[in-house]
């Protein structure tokens, strides 16, 4: 309908004429199950701008009410079974439960907080870190258990440290050569080879 309404502006101005032929097309356009607007109204097709032989309005063409509910249920149970064909359970969460949310885009589990609100159609509202809340549905959440960091024990402020004998020989290390300075002059470097002479 949001597109019939759309299609009927020309020029800036909204015709009347083109939604009218337009709404009678839709009245007649098969929905779930095969029968049209028209036909769960009346119980037939009403005329539009396509032409139709007017035996196509005769009462043996048309389909039983009964027959299209049946057939409308079973496209119904069709289109469940394949939506849910690929998918796999998951665990409800709780009040209280850490969790990491998915990124809309980058379809990376980046940012974590907690449940404090459990909706009725597998919808949760996190709080993240910085106060802030998302309503998401299950499929994007992740149970995550957030990890302590391990810190190395201090050490007690009156521990005592183990005596050091005093009869066991102290060595130094022996001193480090300094590296000699560097007395070459700033100027190019000539060789001290004595030129041989020529006979």
């Amino acid at each position: 309908m949001k597109k019939l309404i759309a299609g009927s502006w020309t020029s800036g101005s909204f015709d009347l004429d083109k939604f009218g032929k337009g709404l009678l097309l839709f009245r007649n356009a098969p929905i779930a199950g095969g029968a049209s607007p028209s036909q769960v109204v009346f119980d037939r097709p009403t005329r539009d701008l396509i032409p139709a032989h007017r035996r196509s309005f005769a009462p043996e063409w048309q389909k039983a009410a009964g027959i299209l509910e049946k057939r409308a249920l079973r496209a119904k149970e069709l289109r469940t079974f394949h939506y849910n064909r690929t998918t796999r359970p998951l665990p409800a969460l709780r009040v209280g439960d850490n969790v990491v949310i998915q990124h809309h885009r980058s379809k990376r589990w980046t940012t974590p907080g907690v449940i404090v609100e459990v909706g009725a159609f597998r919808d949760y509202l996190v709080k993240t870190p910085a106060g802030r809340l998302f309503r998401r549905n299950r499929r994007f959440l992740r149970l995550h258990s957030p990890t302590a960091v391990p810190h190395s024990p201090s050490p007690a402020p009156n521990s005592v440290h183990p005596p050091v004998s005093s009869s066991s020989p102290t060595t130094a290390a022996p001193p480090v050569p300094a590296a000699p300075a560097d007395t070459s002059p700033a100027g190019p470097r000539r060789s001290t080879r004595l030129a041989a002479k020529k006979p």
